[in-house]
């Protein structure tokens, strides 16, 4: 097992109704799977990058429908934990919104398996044989064992060699912005990579101002790694090496589904990172991904490799640049 990537954190099954129709009058749900760090996993996996996932799943239909989705996805779930049966998978309910009515999520994830997810369940050798660490700022909201398991992981990940990514990734459903920061702000200079929106830069850390001077005081918080804010409909900006980098966003015409958009943009900057592309090419092949996922229902991304590409190579041609 000697992949690039390692992530771990809780994947959740998402019920949705079918089209517009609201939770309330919802006769029917589909089900899709999904989770921050394993949403990423699967994109990466779109641009070649082998990723191994780690979570604690129970063995049972609901559980190995999880793991079977992200193995068909190319992302290595030989390292799950698996626990009782009468464990739980932790779900959630999303209503899509239609401006001027917001979305709406409904969380059923307290005291999921993945949950009492704990550093034990990640054993040295998964350091020794992995290049890279990913993880997202939602995993120690969940649990203080997987907030200890998270600290520790990048301990562990930073002694061994690895270089690391922090996806900031609030959900002020799941915990408060103080208590958040305090979590997180210790981190922030043990990555290579930093990701935020332009939200949580100022909801977490206090950054006002314009997008440049928010991912410029990122950048100088987290002590100089490479810096991304994500700025939603305007792109992304990108600091590293004292300099900063613009890319707009690219002109979705019609969004299917907005759920990890993020996660895809995310995947598409640490390809071109891991890769050593320069800070603009990886920025644009995040946008490029997140903009191909809001074009796809579910979760996961579900682009080829082909069709990014395609995109990318358009960018003149469309005026995106």
């Amino acid at each position: 097992m000697n992949n690039d990537v390692l992530t771990f954190g809780e994947t959740m099954l998402r019920l949705s109704p079918p089209g517009r129709e609201r939770l309330t009058e919802a006769r029917a749900f589909e089900v899709w799977v999904g989770g921050s760090e394993s949403n990423v996993a699967a994109a990466l996996c779109v641009f070649g990058v082998s990723v191994t996932w780690v979570s604690r799943l129970p063995d049972h239909p609901l559980g190995r429908r999880v793991a079977e989705e992200l193995r068909r996805r190319g992302v290595d779930v030989s390292q799950v934990v698996w626990t009782a049966e009468t464990d739980r998978v932790g779900t959630f309910y999303a209503e899509p919104g239609a401006s001027p009515r917001a979305a709406q999520v409904v969380y059923d994830r307290a005291n999921s398996a993945a949950a009492a997810l704990r550093s034990a369940d990640l054993p040295d050798a998964l350091f020794a044989t992995h290049k890279h660490l990913h993880v997202s700022g939602i995993t120690p909201a969940l649990s203080p064992s997987c907030a200890d398991a998270m600290t520790d992981a990048i301990r562990r990940a930073k002694a061994h060699g690895l270089t690391v990514s922090l996806d900031i990734n609030y959900r002020a459903k799941l915990w408060s912005p103080e208590a958040a920061a305090a979590a997180l702000s210790p981190l922030l200079s043990q990555t290579e990579v930093l990701i935020c929106s332009r939200d949580d830069a100022a909801r977490l850390f206090g950054l006002t101002g314009g997008d440049a001077e928010r991912a410029r005081g990122l950048w100088e918080r987290a002590s100089h790694p490479t810096v991304v804010l994500t700025t939603g409909g305007d792109g992304a900006i990108g600091c590293g090496d004292g300099t900063c980098v613009t890319v707009p966003a690219f002109p979705v015409e019609t969004t299917v589904e907005r759920i990890g958009s993020g996660d895809a943009f995310a995947a598409g900057f640490l390809a071109g990172f891991l890769a050593k592309k320069s800070l603009e090419e990886s920025l644009r092949m995040g946008v490029a991904a997140g903009a191909l996922k809001r074009t796809i229902a579910g979760d996961i991304l579900t682009a080829t490799r082909r069709e990014i590409d395609a995109l990318l190579a358009q960018e003149t041609a469309l005026g995106w640049r």
